[in-house]
């Protein structure tokens, strides 16, 4: 007599069927807790924007109500120009150039968890309207392989 024993879900993901979702809804709780701090884990700056990052690449890929940190930061950017060729206010600022702040903010400024987390959604949505083929797509494709092994 043989038994089978299954190890995996059926979706191949790791942790069963977690979906979009369910991917952007846990990496939200882990940042809500993890910011706070008041628990068992307190998340500092670079770990906080890190899985902020993820999040908003899973936030994208969700959509529905996880869309919104998608609308805010276009209008934030359609406000400051970005994309509006040299009548923009601050001139001809394209995307990159927010991609470039965006690191140099990440890596110069003291930033607390809470705005390391804010950097990392914005930078999680700003770095794919870059374009593909564009250097910003390596931590994206890389956030999009975090995603699929948790099962979104």
């Amino acid at each position: 007599m043989t038994s089978t024993v299954t190890l995996a879900a059926s979706s191949g993901a790791a942790f069963g069927a977690v979906g979009t979702g369910g991917v952007a809804l846990v990496f939200a709780v882990i940042l809500a807790l993890g910011i706070r701090g008041e628990g068992r884990v307190k998340l500092s700056a670079n770990p906080a924007t890190y899985l902020a990052f993820i999040a908003a690449t899973a936030f994208m890929a969700a959509g529905q109500m996880w869309s919104h940190p998608e609308a805010l930061v276009g209008q934030g950017l359609t406000g400051l120009g970005v994309g509006q060729g040299p009548d923009g206010p601050f001139g001809n600022v394209g995307i990159g150039a927010v991609c470039l702040i965006l690191v140099a903010v990440f890596l110069m400024a003291k930033l607390s968890p809470l705005l390391g987390a804010g950097v990392g959604l914005v930078a999680g949505i700003v770095f794919p309207v870059a374009g593909p083929g564009t250097i910003w797509q390596v931590p994206v494709q890389l956030a999009h392989a975090v995603i699929g092994m948790l099962g979104g």
